[in-house]
């Protein structure tokens, strides 16, 4: 009987080790959130694109493009907003034509405005250089990450980086028509309008690596902070995408012809900023895990 009782122990202890190593680890950023709407700005705004939080001065920027987003008519600007989306200066830099990402670098804010990266002096709040490329290049998205300025061109299939005060081409081709940009580490993970698309390119090679598919029409991606991220699509959806690369979708406006362009995540409040375009609102979503 003492035999028959020591094998069925062992045979238990084998078994629960078994399932314990069949299970897959568990993980922070494996659980899918949930949007609930915070709070919305006031409709004063002309088609917003792109918004960024600076956390030094606790204040949003929103990039205007005013209409039509590709055109040099000289009328696009940028708002500051408070973080209850209370709209502080509409028209706090003028002089633009269609301002679309942004990023922040020391005291500098860099902005994509058509054929040109505009910097601002935030201190002074002023322009203080234009960084033109040449030909049609159809800049769109901003990363900043260290000392790195990277810029997509949309209809030029073009990615640039800024460098020594000028865009220099990081990589070109048939990239799917790149919108959305954020580097990190030694990777630029770079979302697609034509082709629908994340992908992941290496710095030191320049390899690219799919990662993410039907990602609508590919708008802005943004980390959440765990491993996960979010995307828009600028038609009006948003995507979670998971550490493992697994997309699921968390709003749509679509029906409603409400678009979702080049978003922003405040980590520390869990708070998600989707600029509406032609709808000319900045909507808030608590992201709740």
């Amino acid at each position: 009987m003492k035999y028959l009782v020591f094998l069925l122990a062992i045979i238990f202890v084998v078994s629960c080790g078994t399932e314990t190593e069949d299970q897959p680890p568990s993980s922070e950023g494996s659980s899918t959130p949930t949007l609930k709407q915070v709070w919305e700005t006031d409709t004063l705004l002309r088609t917003p694109e792109s918004v960024l939080f600076d956390p030094e001065r606790e204040v949003i920027y929103v990039a205007n493009v005013n209409m039509n987003p590709w055109e040099k008519d000289g009328n696009g600007f940028l708002s500051k907003l408070d973080l209850a989306g209370n709209i502080l200066e509409l028209e706090w830099i003028t002089g633009l034509s269609g301002p679309k990402g942004m990023g922040i670098r020391g005291n500098s804010l860099f902005v994509a405005d058509i054929d040109e990266v505009v910097e601002v002096d935030l201190e002074t709040a002023t322009i203080v250089n234009h960084y033109v490329v040449a030909d049609t290049p159809t800049l769109n998205d901003i990363s900043v990450y260290q000392n790195e300025v990277y810029v997509t061109g949309s209809n030029s299939n073009k990615l640039f980086e800024l460098k020594d005060g000028a865009l220099s081409i990081v990589l070109e081709g048939d990239l799917g028509r790149p919108n959305g940009v954020f580097a990190e580490g030694d990777r630029i993970l770079m979302i697609t309008s034509n082709s629908s698309e994340l992908k992941s390119i290496d710095k030191a090679s320049k390899e690219q690596t799919f990662l993410v598919d039907s990602l609508g029409h590919g708008d802005g991606i943004v980390p959440v902070g765990n491993g996960d991220y979010l995307a828009s699509s600028w038609r009006g959806e948003v995507f979670h995408i998971s550490s493992d690369w697994k997309r699921t979708q968390l709003l749509d406006t679509q029906e409603a012809n409400i678009n979702a362009a080049d978003i922003e995540y405040i980590q520390e409040q869990n708070l998600l900023l989707v600029p509406t375009f032609f709808d000319n609102r900045v909507v808030a979503y608590r992201v709740e895990k």
